[in-house]
């Protein structure tokens, strides 16, 4: 086998590794209509009482003026510390959750960023494949340039999943909690977190 044809090989590989990263992702009308989540509808009676709620997903959308700066650290402190420092991807935080799997032989950490969270719940499947992680890279990297990061914040504060079929920091709070998102103390936010 000659070098030219092993560089051609090589070539042809990569290419195709790129070609079937970014053939199936989204257009940038469905990265930017991320935003649409589904809702629970609730029905009142006549006496202005809740008669019944239907949903799809336990979800109440709420601006991020109006959930608890502690719920808010507590989120970045668990899943993302340097969110705002960097572009959708935490290299630091890849390369230690990389040498941890070695170490284990096995995929026991992931090093996602809350936008690289963000990307998978809005449009990829949850499989643990190389290529899934190569286009939510991707996808990252695309949110980080057309939202800001408060921007980006509230949505996966909306669309995380946090159990009981509750779904973003709103429906959880009332769920768990009796209590609007924006009233969580450092304790429930803290638990909140750890969801």
């Amino acid at each position: 086998v000659t070098a030219a044809m092993l560089s051609f090989v090589i070539f042809a590989g990569s290419l195709w590794v790129v070609w079937d990263v970014f053939r199936d992702l989204p257009g940038d009308k469905q990265l930017h209509d991320i935003s649409a989540m589904a809702q629970a509808t609730t029905i009142y009676d006549r006496n202005n009482k809740p008669a019944f709620t239907i949903f799809q997903e336990r979800r109440i959308v709420v601006p991020l003026a109006d959930v608890s700066p502690h719920l808010v650290k507590a989120i970045i402190a668990v899943e993302d510390q340097r969110f705002y420092d960097h572009a959708g991807i935490d290299l630091i935080r890849v390369m230690a959750a990389a040498i941890e799997n070695l170490r284990e032989h096995r995929a026991a950490q992931g090093g996602s960023t809350l936008t690289q969270q963000l990307a998978r719940q809005s449009f990829l499947s949850s499989d643990k494949t190389l290529r899934r992680k190569m286009k939510e890279a991707v996808l990252a990297w695309r949110l980080e340039r057309e939202f800001s990061k408060n921007q980006i914040l509230e949505l996966y504060l909306n669309k995380v999943y946090l159990g009981d079929g509750l779904y973003g920091v709103e429906a959880a709070s009332l769920g768990f909690f009796g209590k609007h998102a924006r009233d969580l103390d450092v304790e429930e936010s803290a638990l909140l977190a750890g969801l």
